[in-house]
């Protein structure tokens, strides 16, 4: 028997268009009813003060933001005066010639016509994540092998680069993070997340629609980022304002490289994060033996899309591909691009003439 449908159900959620998480906490001896209707923000009667709302700091006096929580645990090692790390790590979403999304001139970033269709690239210090091709704790790589903003060029600033980036601490140190949400390009909240320790979030703050790595250091300079090193809060992932900064402490006192990264899924899967290397590789518990060893097997057909293994000075830049050829500077794409299609294009009129 055949059957038509007449009605489609969709799951917005699998677009990442909307989700809500709800909880109902009853105090002892109160009525035991839940709230009428759909228990969205929009139609829920909010009162009083609201604890670590969307986009709002310690600026806000009408809501706690998590900064302005306090700690039971009181004092530690990681709320000394100076730390003796100190990382800015600036984000945004980038528009850029992101060759796993874009390949200029065919259809670069700015060769996609509907804005809407054009897609940003998340990235740290205007650095991609490239996962290595073997586990890290295991392959004991050397430092050659890593890359953060003190060792990539200027032109990541607005070219598309990736590596392994790793940030290397002493074991037993405190490192202070300063993340700042440049908020540019949408009007969100990123929240992040440390591996292997838990942090103090020591400041958060909202400042702006939007803001600059550059002005975040200017305020700290002129003693503008408040931090409480008394009794901040201990938490393992914290959000940052749109337009803001918050600021996170930690003693790095378990070796091994951990992962600090953005915690929404897919953000992480397309370059969203970096490695903490804490401590030396004598630090860290051995490799035990005849451990099985793993890297990139990829068939023959996958090499179109593969990238370079080793990383290379090079590689930070521009990603090499089998075919076509394409850089990731637009300086020089265009005649690159145009040289190789023609040299192909020849050398297939060349095969074709031979054998006729």
């Amino acid at each position: 028997m055949n059957r038509g449908a007449t009605s489609l159900v969709t799951y917005a959620g699998e677009r990442f268009t909307k989700a809500k998480q709800v909880g109902v906490l009853h105090y002892e001896g109160a009525m035991d009813l839940e709230p009428p209707g759909d228990p969205t923000w929009e139609e829920l009667h909010n009162e009083g003060l609201q604890l670590n709302a969307l986009n709002k700091g310690e600026e806000d006096e009408e809501t706690i933001s998590v900064a302005g929580m306090r700690s039971l645990e009181g004092y530690d090692d990681s709320l000394k005066e100076v730390a003796d790390y100190q990382f800015y790590v600036a984000y945004d979403f980038y528009a850029k010639n992101n060759s796993h999304f874009h390949r200029s001139p065919y259809y670069g970033y700015y060769q996609v016509p509907h804005k809407d269709n054009r897609l940003y690239t998340p990235q740290l210090n205007h650095i991609s994540m490239k996962l290595p091709s073997s586990p890290l704790l295991t392959a004991r790589p050397s430092t050659d092998n890593f890359c953060n903003s003190s060792s990539i060029d200027e032109a990541c600033t607005e070219g598309y680069c990736e590596c392994s980036h790793v940030l290397a601490v002493k074991l037993n140190s405190v490192v202070e993070i300063i993340i700042v949400d440049e908020g540019v390009t949408f009007d969100a909240n990123h929240p992040f997340h440390l591996h292997g320790h838990s942090f103090r979030v020591v400041g958060l703050r909202r400042l702006a629609k939007d803001i600059t790595v550059d002005e975040i250091k200017a305020y700290d300079k002129a003693g503008l980022l408040k931090r409480n090193l008394k009794n901040a809060p201990i938490k393992d992932t914290v959000t940052v304002p749109d337009g803001g900064y918050t600021v996170i402490r930690f003693k790095a006192d378990n070796p091994g490289y951990w992962l600090f990264h953005c915690h929404i899924e897919f953000h992480v899967e397309i370059g969203m994060a970096l490695v903490f290397k804490v401590g030396e590789h004598k630090d860290m518990a051995p490799v035990p033996r005849d451990f099985p060893s793993c890297g990139s097997y990829l068939p023959d057909n996958m090499l179109e899309h593969a990238t370079t293994e080793k990383p290379k000075s090079d590689d930070v830049i521009s990603i090499s591909h089998w075919w076509p050829v394409v850089f990731i500077n637009n300086t020089s794409a265009s005649t690159s691009v145009q040289a190789s299609v023609l040299a192909i294009v020849f050398s297939i009129l060349l095969s074709t003439f031979l054998k006729s």
